[in-house]
C-alpha cells in the first residue's frame, strides 16, 4: 500500500473514531432509556448506605450524555486543529506528533466511563424494588 492510500485509511479511521466518540454517549443513553416503559419513575440517586433517596424520569440521563458528547466534540476539534494549536504555541512541552494521542485517549476514556456509568445505573435499578 502506498503512502497516500495509507494516509487515506488513517483519515477514514479517525473520522469513524471521532463520529463514534461524539455519538456513543447519546446512543448508549437512549438505549438505556429504552429499557423502561414510558412514564415510569426510577431510582436516580443512592445514598452512602445504598438506599434510594431520589426518583426521576429515565430521560434525566440525557443531559449528562450531551455534556460528554460536547466534551468529545471539543476534543475532536483540538485533534483536528492540533497543528494550528502547536503553531500558536498552545501545546507546550511536547512534539508536534505527540499532541494528537491525548485527545483520542481522553475521548475514548470518557466514552468508556459513561457507558460504565450507565451499566452500573442499570444494574442498580434492576436490584432496587420500585
Amino acid at each position: 500500500m502506498n503512502e497516500k492510500a495509507s494516509q487515506g485509511v488513517k483519515k477514514l479511521f479517525m473520522i469513524l473514531f471521532w463520529t463514534a466518540a461524539v455519538a456513543a454517549p447519546v446512543i448508549a443513553s437512549l438505549a438505556a432509556i429504552a429499557q423502561f416503559p414510558p412514564g415510569i419513575e426510577i431510582p436516580m440517586r443512592w445514598n452512602a448506605q445504598g438506599q434510594v433517596d431520589r426518583f426521576g424520569s429515565p430521560r434525566e440521563m440525557l443531559p449528562p450524555s450531551f455534556i460528554v458528547s460536547g466534551c468529545n466534540l471539543l476534543l475532536m476539534l483540538s485533534y483536528a486543529f492540533s497543528d494550528k494549536l502547536f503553531d500558536l504555541g498552545l501545546a507546550h512541552g511536547v512534539s508536534r506528533r505527540a499532541t494528537r494521542p491525548f485527545p483520542c485517549g481522553t475521548a475514548a476514556f470518557m466514552v468508556l466511563l459513561w457507558v460504565g456509568t450507565l451499566a452500573f445505573w442499570l444494574s442498580q435499578i434492576n436490584q432496587t424494588p420500585l
